[in-house]
């Protein structure tokens, strides 16, 4: 199910449970598997405590963005467990204070995430999918969907950008002797084209502060 951030109200969601199949990553340069403070091996150079210098929100559409407030003061990037891979460990990223409470959240609440990648590399960008809103449109699904990208903007700093969408799609058979359907994360992911209607976007940037 879609969990919610503690730090913003409706903005920034994750999917627990996604099954799409994804592919592990690759390495950036001559570095190699990095070890989460969690305990988990993923193949990123991006691991580690980074300050937030840029955090922005649209209002009423996606073209125009503006300071969120309140804005996170730093991110944590580390290893996640995800049966979603192949390896059995993803990207995850929490938003929190200083940087002992960083520390903190990874070691105390690995699982509990603002962001999850699960797939991508260094190189080319990490991915990763949730879900802001659910319901239905006649006998249609109507998901908004958030596509997560993760990407190394260089001098030590990431980029993550946000973009949610207006997705429909036909929802499963009712349940025997039920009215009860099935709207699924993978079909609403596999539900997003170019002409998907555009409804937030979200702008993270920040630069590399510690490691983990």
């Amino acid at each position: 199910m879609p969990v919610r951030t503690s730090h913003f109200r409706n903005t920034i969601f994750i999917a627990a449970c996604l099954a799409v199949g994804c592919t592990s990553g690759g390495n950036l340069g001559c570095g190699s598997s990095s070890e989460g403070a969690a305990g988990l091996s993923v193949d990123s150079n991006l691991l580690g405590i980074y300050n937030v210098d840029q955090y922005q929100v649209s209002e009423g559409g996606c073209d125009a963005l503006a300071d969120a407030d309140p804005a996170p003061s730093r991110i944590v990037l580390y290893g996640v467990e995800s049966e979603e891979v192949p390896t059995g460990a993803a990207i995850g990223g929490q938003f929190c204070g200083s940087v002992a409470d960083c520390r903190r959240r990874v070691k105390d609440l690995p699982g509990v995430v603002n962001y999850s990648f699960l797939q991508g590399s260094d190189a080319a960008g990490w991915q990763g999918w949730g879900i802001a809103t659910q319901g239905m449109a006649g006998d249609e699904c109507l998901v908004e969907v958030q596509t997560h990208t993760l990407t190394s903007t260089g001098n030590q700093a990431i980029r993550i950008d946000t973009r949610q969408v207006e997705t429909r799609y036909d929802s499963s058979e009712p349940e025997p002797e039920t009215n009860t359907v099935t709207c699924s994360i993978r079909a609403a992911i596999e539900a997003i084209d170019e002409d998907s209607p555009c409804k937030k976007v979200f702008l993270l940037e920040a630069t590399f502060e510690e490691d983990l």
